[in-house]
């Protein structure tokens, strides 16, 4: 009867904190290149060059900025108010002229990531 109880009580706990957060695929602005080459000196794709960049703007860019924690400093970009906040090959930059943006990228061929902006 206890363990009946306490089972049943688990259940409504996690039913009740569950209730606050729903996984849920939210639409989002953005952009995408798919080139190949650098993004420096970049080439038409091919099958065996072929990468995508994402330049995503708006909420999502908010939520994604304040997710990654402190702010970079004295590194390309960071000037006049622009914030940049970068972990691995995200990066994500505030400006208070043109919002939040994030970027990243991936190599189609290999499937691993990679930046999606140069400096």
């Amino acid at each position: 009867m206890k363990s009946m109880l306490l089972a049943l009580l688990i259940i409504v706990c996690g039913t009740v904190l569950a209730q606050g957060w729903t996984f849920s695929y939210h639409p989002f602005q953005g952009r995408y290149a798919i080139y190949g080459g650098g993004l420096g000196d970049p080439l038409a794709p091919s099958s065996k060059d072929k990468r995508i960049a994402f330049w995503i703007d708006g909420k999502v860019a908010k939520q994604m900025f304040e997710a990654m924690g402190p702010d970079l400093r004295n590194v390309c970009g960071a000037e006049g108010g622009q914030r940049i906040r970068q972990r691995a090959q995200l990066s994500c930059s505030y400006h208070p002229r043109d919002g939040y943006h994030c970027d990243f990228g991936f190599d189609l061929v290999t499937g691993l990531s990679i930046g999606g902006s140069i400096c």
